[in-house]
């Protein structure tokens, strides 16, 4: 897919041609109910209308007619303002009256009430807070649809102030990809993306980012799943913004992106002497006083497959160094050090050159 800087031709492609990423959905809606052998939550027959909607926005009591509360109501009755599609609160509040400390629920917002060691998707901090350390999540944010979106950042949006919401990325009536995963430029027409879980992991330890892993087949039977980055994120990677004069000298870190036809893994560099492949395989030594970063595995389509370290096949991606949601370190880095700031610790872990 061509890109450039002023023109947008990526953004032109998806919204406008009509021939773009709706074609590429290789299965429609329920035929996705599983992934990993895990149903769904808000997918068929885990699609649970009332978690979310409420007919003439009242309710006396829960459905066994007693006043204790049920997901999402603390008390009875409940009479609340009528909003737009019949939900019980607005978008953002909606969500996150599940997914913010209820126990057994992912917990998206600030400490885990689940108490893993670290999420898969790291952790929002308050909405509209404007932080430094991930998205921004935001009460008003406008549609999810064709250019509306890049309105929040393009032509009289900013992106140092852009919010976002979390149907942007998630779609709240489900189909089965991973996590309820899509494209916030057009949704329903996704890949199945590649985020496998252990399928020895059960419950809230399957949102545990050790036991998730990500692989690519570089095409659309199975996409990264940073293919949705690329929606907001469309000038950090891709041939024409990491190389633009096609010297071979990078002006932006490769970051794989197998939609722009731009896949790398980390022996590639081993020829300009730019990455250590022998050190990153061996994984001991400068850098690896942190934990091993993410990375994407090309060819792997299962989560063992995603857990093999070969830096033929290994690549580094967006949340080989950011949380998709935020941290508690700047940027939504996955590390932090007090000392160096964003280096040498983790980048070493491919480059090796500190000498640490």
């Amino acid at each position: 897919m061509a890109q450039g800087p002023g023109d947008l031709e990526g953004l032109r492609q998806r919204f406008l041609e009509g021939t773009g990423r709706s074609q590429f959905h290789p299965a429609g809606g329920s035929s996705r109910s599983t992934y990993d052998g895990q149903a769904v939550y808000h997918s068929n027959e885990l699609l649970i209308c009332s978690d979310c909607h409420v007919m003439h926005a009242s309710m006396q009591h829960n459905y066994a007619g007693t006043t204790d509360p049920v997901m999402g109501i603390s008390s009875f009755p409940f009479e609340p303002t009528p909003n737009p599609n019949l939900l019980k609160y607005n978008k953002l509040d909606l969500c996150l009256s599940c997914h913010d400390n209820v126990a057994g629920v992912p917990d998206v917002m600030g400490a885990d009430v689940n108490g893993l060691t670290q999420r898969a998707g790291g952790h929002f901090e308050a909405p509209e807070s404007n932080p430094a350390t991930g998205h921004n999540l935001g009460y008003n944010v406008g549609p999810s649809t064709g250019f509306d979106i890049c309105m929040r950042c393009h032509f009289g949006g900013t992106f140092a102030t852009a919010q976002v919401t979390c149907v942007d990325c998630h779609t709240p009536h489900g189909y089965g990809n991973a996590r309820n995963l899509q494209w916030a430029s057009d949704p329903g027409a996704e890949p199945i993306f590649g985020l496998f879980v252990n399928p020895a992991a059960s419950g809230m330890a399957r949102y545990e980012a050790a036991n998730v892993g990500y692989g690519t087949l570089d095409n659309n039977t199975l996409r990264e799943v940073t293919s949705i980055c690329i929606d907001c994120h469309h000038t950090f990677s891709g041939s024409y913004y990491v190389d633009p004069n096609g010297n071979g000298i990078h002006e932006r870190h490769p970051a794989y992106n197998s939609e722009y036809n731009s896949t790398n893994t980390i022996a590639q560099g081993a020829a300009k002497g730019s990455t250590d492949p022998a050190h990153w395989n061996a994984g001991t030594g400068a850098g690896f006083d942190v934990p091993r970063v993410r990375f994407i595995v090309q060819g792997a389509d299962t989560f063992a497959g995603t857990q093999v370290v070969d830096a033929n096949t290994n690549g580094v991606f967006c949340l080989s160094c950011h949380y998709v949601h935020g941290s508690d370190n700047a940027f939504g880095l996955v590390w932090s050090n007090a000392q160096y700031g964003a280096g040498p610790s983790a980048c070493d872990q491919c480059h090796n050159k500190s000498g640490l």
